[in-house]
């Protein structure tokens, strides 16, 4: 599993992958995207959810998480 960083940190993991915890913010349905916005008491993280780069079950998930749902995303940033 990737190393967990807190989002204040993001900007010094470009092109890596890791892993954030965090509540959902806010989510945006795009159909075949996700859009969700998360934070972790240092700031927020825009993550993007590809159905084509995701299982149904994760896709699933994304689509019915509530606000201030407790999730952990892992990503390239």
């Amino acid at each position: 599993m990737p190393d967990v960083i807190r989002i204040q940190d993001i900007a010094q993991h470009v092109g890596e992958q890791v892993t954030l915890q965090g509540w959902l913010y806010n989510s945006t349905d795009k159909g075949k995207l996700q859009f969700l916005q998360v934070r972790d008491g240092t700031g927020f993280a825009q993550c993007v959810v590809f159905q084509k780069d995701v299982s149904p079950q994760v896709f699933d998930a994304a689509q019915s998480l509530t606000q201030e749902s407790s999730l952990v995303v892992t990503g390239t940033v």
